[in-house]
């Protein structure tokens, strides 16, 4: 029993040292973050998955080789969030009126309304890019997360 709790324990940690999932990180990390991409060419777009770990996407664009920019034409944003948002509480106290005493228990649940400028998401980010704008491979997609600096990843052709 006591070697079952020790590898439970083992596993939990590691999974919060887990960092980005997708195959493609950014040439310079941004502090605090793990960012990474993966990509699909379809037949007249280029489909980006970003992990954001958990950031909202602020900007994106691809740097073509001649220093334009392009913008994605869609973008698929994760909904907002961060968690549970409901809470439970129990209160007891205690009063009296004219010489008598009473004791109430109540109970409580509060659930939490993001309020604007929520900067967490549940999930990845999808952006599509055309493929007649943005020319051949290797593309640097330079992205933007919420409360970091810009990075540039790299996406290889295959």
């Amino acid at each position: 029993m006591r070697h079952r709790r020790w590898l439970c324990a083992f596993a939990i940690t590691l999974s919060g040292c887990a960092s980005a999932s997708l195959p493609y990180k950014p040439e310079s990390p941004p502090s605090g973050r793990a960012l990474s991409a993966a990509y699909v060419l379809l037949a007249d777009r280029l489909r980006v998955e970003l992990d954001t770990d958990g950031y909202r996407l602020e900007d994106a664009q691809i740097v073509r080789a001649d220093k334009g920019a392009v913008r994605p034409q869609t973008i698929e944003h994760p909904p907002a969030g961060s968690g549970s948002g409901a809470g439970f509480g129990i209160g007891v106290g205690g009063a009296s009126y004219g010489g008598r005493g009473g004791v109430g228990v109540g109970t409580g649940v509060g659930v939490s309304i993001p309020m604007g400028g929520e900067t967490r998401v549940q999930g990845n980010t999808v952006l599509y890019f055309a493929l007649d704008q943005i020319g051949q491979p290797p593309w640097r997609l330079s992205v933007k997360v919420s409360e970091t600096s810009p990075a540039v990843i790299v996406l290889p052709p295959r």
